[in-house]
């Protein structure tokens, strides 16, 4: 297998945190099973264990730990692997669309559609005067090897915590981060931190008991203690 055609090259962070017993959401390990059965290469799960709302609100924790935990990581693994050819960071409620497998994935690489970092997976698109004011929903974003430096100090310059939506919108409105015409992902149902309560999807996963009686759990999580951001 050549190195632009290995799952491990293009490795998945996952965004989520334990609560209560250092349990994850209960969505997250379904949601990394059929990534997996997708064909896509999952990282171990390094999860952060903010204090909400006590130190951060809700809807600012996903920046957060994309700045403090998920770049830093994605810059880290750059450094280490030369064959690293770019990184996803995902939410942990993803719901891939069932076409979008990993072979789909390399098809759009190599017909150059994914040169520049790429919002695949987003719930809508909102226009004033046809021009994009936000998009709603980072289910999943991929970025090339060759922006990982320029997406972490993008980053770094947004001192401010923000929603994370609201933060790649800002770089879609740059020319930074481009979108794909219709998204490939959208998010499983569940009970959302940010919303305070369901959060409803059009997910073809259903989060019932059969499906989390079927999954497995993961066993294998690290929690961040400190800001990993090198900025």
């Amino acid at each position: 297998m050549k190195s632009f055609e290995n799952p491990k090259n293009y490795p998945i962070h996952y965004v989520t945190y334990v609560k209560g017993k250092k349990d994850l959401p209960v969505e997250v390990p379904v949601s990394v099973e059929d990534t997996t059965k997708q064909g896509f290469h999952v990282l171990d799960i390094i999860a952060d264990d903010y204090k909400v709302p006590e130190k951060i609100p809700a809807y600012h924790a996903g920046f957060k730990h994309m700045r403090e935990i998920a770049m830093p990581r994605i810059v880290e693994l750059m450094k280490k692997n030369k064959n690293l050819q770019g990184a996803f960071i995902v939410e942990g409620d993803l719901c891939l669309n069932t076409e979008f497998t990993f072979k789909k994935f390399l098809q759009m690489v190599m017909s150059g559609k994914l040169n520049k970092p790429t919002w695949l997976g987003y719930k809508k698109i909102l226009r004033v005067n046809g021009a994009i004011s936000y998009v709603v929903g980072n289910f999943m974003i991929y970025i090339p090897r060759d922006y990982i430096k320029e997406m972490n100090e993008e980053f770094c310059a947004q001192k401010r915590y923000v929603y994370s939506d609201r933060f790649y919108t800002k770089l879609v409105n740059k020319g930074l981060l481009q979108l794909v015409p219709e998204s490939l992902a959208s998010e499983i149902e569940h009970t959302s931190n940010v919303k305070g309560g369901i959060r409803e999807a059009e997910c073809r996963i259903s989060l019932n008991d059969n499906t989390l009686a079927k999954t497995k759990k993961i066993k294998k999580i690290q929690i961040a203690k400190t800001n990993l951001a090198d900025c």
